[in-house]
């Protein structure tokens, strides 16, 4: 009888998905990291390039490398088979076209084994662009709450909605999957994993380097995919958050935060999308009397015009000088 291979601590799942031309400095990374007892798990999404063939040849030269192919279904699907088969007690997503600094994952593994409160690990990441340009996004040093990382998720503060910049313990999301057949499905993962945890842990390091806007990535253009979001993230609130939860005005406002950020950004280009206000506005429905975290008067007043009347709140943007976006 063959013994069964050792369980490393940390296991890096891969989803990968046309992605030849990134893909070794994104495997590399991960293969030269300072903590070297980990497993690399990549699922080949139905690639049309080389990025198969090139996963295939790496095989052979790491014992620590799994590779595995599936027709096309999805990041979600790519992420919820690796899922299956972790057996470290930590995981981390890497995407395929991404990579990492040389010391992260030892770095946010010591502090989970050190603290066993807490239920993720999350450090700094830089954007960068296909121009050259190089945007550290960083925070300094955080202990959180459960509520509190909730919290500064729905205000866009230092927690992002990202799965991946972010170690987690696996037996607090052993049964936690992506919901599949739709982008936008990251929010939804971040948000359970937050309510599960005890503590939140932010790590004032960056990184992970992230490929902001590359041609192809499934979020290079706003459309009506926008809806996947809040489809996502509502049939969460309905399900695992009571009305009366801590957890459901702050879930609210994150959805309101991006509903309006949505909106506005489909009316300015409603000559090239004109049926994208049409599909958004109709979740106004759904924050309708719903609570939300407190604000000043000002913004209560805002948000209760854009979720009655959202084509008035609009009307009277139009009239406004507003920053301009692309």
């Amino acid at each position: 009888m063959t013994p069964s291979a050792p369980q490393p601590r940390l296991t890096v799942i891969v989803p990968a998905y046309n992605v030849a031309p990134w893909l070794e400095q994104c495997i590399q990374s991960i293969r030269q990291q300072s903590l070297t007892d980990l497993e690399i798990i990549v699922v080949d999404d139905g690639s049309t390039d080389a990025t198969g063939e090139l996963l295939e040849a790496w095989v052979a030269d790491d014992p620590r490398l799994k590779v595995l192919h599936q027709p096309n279904a999805g990041q979600s699907a790519a992420r919820n088979r690796a899922l299956e088969l972790v057996r470290s007690p930590y995981f981390t997503f890497v995407d395929g076209d991404d990579y990492l600094s040389p010391e992260v994952l030892e770095e946010a593994v010591a502090l989970l084994e050190s603290e066993p409160e807490l239920g993720l690990v999350e450090f700094g990441f830089v954007e960068e662009y296909p121009d050259g340009r190089r945007q550290p996004q960083l925070h300094s040093s955080l202990r959180y709450t459960s509520l509190e990382a909730v919290r500064s998720l729905a205000l866009s503060a230092e927690v992002s909605g990202m799965p991946w910049g972010k170690v987690y313990r696996s037996s607090l999301t052993s049964d936690l999957r992506f919901p599949e057949g739709r982008i936008f499905e990251d929010t939804p993962f971040v948000l359970e994993v937050l309510m599960r945890t005890t503590a939140y842990a932010y790590l004032p390091s960056c990184g992970y380097h992230y490929r902001v806007m590359r041609s192809g990535s499934s979020t290079e253009h706003w459309d009506g995919r926008l809806c996947h979001l809040f489809e996502n993230v509502l049939e969460l609130r309905e399900h695992l958050i009571d009305r009366d939860s801590p957890y459901r005005p702050l879930v609210n406002e994150l959805l309101l935060r991006r509903l309006i950020i949505f909106v506005l950004w489909a009316d300015r280009h409603r000559a090239e999308q004109p049926e994208l206000l049409a599909l958004l506005l109709p979740y106004t429905r759904s924050l309708r009397g719903e609570p939300l975290a407190p604000g000043g008067w000002g913004i209560r007043l805002r948000n209760q015009l854009f979720l009655r009347a959202p084509r008035l709140f609009l009307g009277i943007k139009r009239l406004l000088p507003t920053p301009q976006y692309s």
